[in-house]
């Protein structure tokens, strides 16, 4: 641990979202505690994603709930009064972080580089973490700490949650697979779902295993997943679990399937083989960065049809729009990952 760190006693950290991105803060938390344990750790994180993280310890977590905005306005208030810090790590580059960084005092504000950095980012911060060009976004978020002089990392990435089997997964052999990503706009980065229904008959007829199909609590995953609810080798439990009972269901899996995903993100920090299936976002910036051998990366072959263009010649993030895109993706592939993992 450099000197630089030994200057900080107190930090705040700004990240509020989304799921995938909070899996990758963890083994930043995980790395200040281990390597410079007298800092104190304040988060300020969003009132979803705290579900996730709410059981690690020694973290002052200030819970934000973008759907309230007095609670919001009000807590923001609380903290500008209560709390002073030595370093704020400005996570987040949304309007909505760069508005709550107001509230945060704090000697020094550090936030991302040039290369990543948007929505007049700038001027809500004093200094800035090195050009971190063309990184995985959790390595991106491991400049922060180089920033505060730890260089150290830990990789332990256990959150605390108590065991509990699912009840309806007692003694049962079973695969996990989520059809569904966030609701953004013109975010077309869902596969087929009929697919799975071939995936889960070929699991079933050669491995004799279930498929259990997780999702959130919103209308379009509920009816979206009922089209599968006759096939008697999927479990459905879209809009069933929380995110602490998803992780559970998620431990004690044989491998997961689907695209990119806050729940991708949590099967591949419980270390479960996971087959990502990518074709509009590139794996190499948002993919399970502990888990890539058993990928399907079909983002430069959709980069060079829709817009003939090569990974090294776009803005690095950039995202394909195109409906059609995750058709790239062929269910002969997933089922040689399948063989590739099942049979080893």
């Amino acid at each position: 641990m450099s000197q630089a760190s030994f200057s900080y006693k107190s930090i705040c950290i700004l990240r509020l979202s989304s799921i995938g991105d909070i899996t990758h803060m963890i083994p930043i938390i995980k790395s200040i505690q281990t390597h410079a344990p007298k800092i104190d750790i304040t988060w300020i994180i969003g009132k979803t994603e705290y579900s996730l993280v709410k059981n690690i310890s020694n973290v002052h977590f200030i819970v934000i709930d973008k759907n309230d905005f007095l609670s919001t306005f009000s807590t923001l208030i609380y903290l500008y009064k209560n709390f002073r810090f030595d370093a704020l790590l400005h996570m987040q580059v949304s309007l909505r972080a760069n508005f709550i960084s107001l509230f945060i005092k704090a000697k020094v504000k550090i936030g991302f580089d040039k290369h990543n950095s948007k929505n007049l980012h700038d001027f809500f911060i004093n200094t800035r973490i090195n050009d971190s060009v063309r990184k995985h976004v959790r390595e991106t978020f491991f400049e922060f700490l180089s920033k505060i002089g730890i260089e150290k990392r830990s990789n332990n990435t256990d959150i605390n949650i108590k065991y509990k089997t699912d009840k309806h997964l007692t003694k049962k052999k079973y695969i996990v697979f989520n059809p569904f990503t966030s609701s953004r706009r013109f975010n077309y980065r869902e596969w087929d779902i009929n697919n799975y229904k071939v995936i889960a008959d070929y699991l079933s007829n050669n491995y004799n295993i279930h498929s259990v199909m997780v999702g959130g609590n919103t209308e379009y995953e509920i009816s979206q997943s009922k089209k599968l609810e006759s096939q008697s080798n999927i479990i459905n439990l879209v809009g069933e679990t929380d995110l602490q009972e998803l992780y559970n269901i998620l431990r004690e899996c044989r491998l997961y399937i689907g695209p990119d995903s806050g729940t991708l993100h949590i099967a591949s920090i419980l270390n479960r083989p996971v087959i990502g299936l990518y074709a509009t976002s590139n794996p190499n910036r948002t993919g399970p960065i502990d888990n890539m051998d058993n990928i399907i990366n079909k983002y430069p072959m959709a980069l060079y049809k829709y817009h003939k263009m090569k990974t090294e010649e776009v803005k690095w993030g950039k995202r394909i729009r195109d409906r059609n895109a995750m058709k790239l993706i062929n269910i002969d592939e997933v089922i040689i990952k399948i063989n590739n993992i099942l049979k080893t």
